[in-house]
């Protein structure tokens, strides 16, 4: 195995929300940076890989989930997610009912990973403007409501599909480091516990 594969530092980006709102094309248009106009149905979990070198110098190697947004696969999608670093949240403009179930999937994702988990919420499809459903005030308000990063896109058109991925790799490798940091304390705490301890007198 090549030297060169340890290098890259995982990171394991999940895409939520329902079905038919393009999660498996911006996947594909981040990885391969093409457009599949042709709709394919996906019933289950698949998932593309990108090896990318961030400014700073940092190998990471992106394993991008796609998850089935059917009714019926949404408990699947759920239980995988406990391997995630990150979550990519997603609604369609053009369908409102894609956006007034984002509540319903955060609620999910807070329950399963708990609070401050890296998450970004997207609103897709911005080249379908003449056929928008959500406004982008809308989409802000709710991002603003659930503590989370608001980015418009397209996948047709390229927009904000590689500066939504950085901002979530950029918020995953900070949780990264305040759990580490967290991790450290709790050590130093749990040895000056164990030090003082040591020190009672056991007359």
């Amino acid at each position: 195995m090549s030297k060169d594969l340890y290098e890259f530092e995982r990171i394991n980006i999940f895409t939520l929300g329902n079905s038919i709102i393009g999660k498996s094309t911006f996947i594909i248009r981040y990885t391969q940076n093409i457009f599949e106009e042709r709709y394919i149905a996906n019933y289950g979990i698949d998932y593309k890989i990108k090896k990318i070198i961030l400014p700073n110098g940092k190998k990471i190697k992106l394993c991008l989930y796609d998850t089935a947004g059917q009714e019926r696969f949404k408990s699947i999608s759920l239980n995988m997610i406990k391997m995630a670093d990150g979550i990519i949240l997603m609604y369609d403009i053009t369908d409102r009912s894609s956006f007034e179930s984002i509540k319903d999937w955060a609620k999910s994702i807070i329950d399963e990973k708990g609070e401050n988990f890296p998450i970004v919420l997207l609103g897709n499809k911005i080249d379908l403007e003449d056929k928008r459903q959500v406004s982008t005030k809308e989409g802000q308000n709710e991002a603003n409501t659930l503590k989370l990063k608001f980015f418009e896109t397209s996948n047709k058109e390229g927009i904000n599909i590689e500066e939504s991925i950085l901002e979530l790799i950029s918020l995953v490798n900070k949780k990264k480091e305040e759990d580490k940091e967290k991790e450290i304390n709790k050590m130093k705490l749990e040895k000056n516990k164990a030090k003082n301890n040591g020190k009672k007198c056991k007359c």
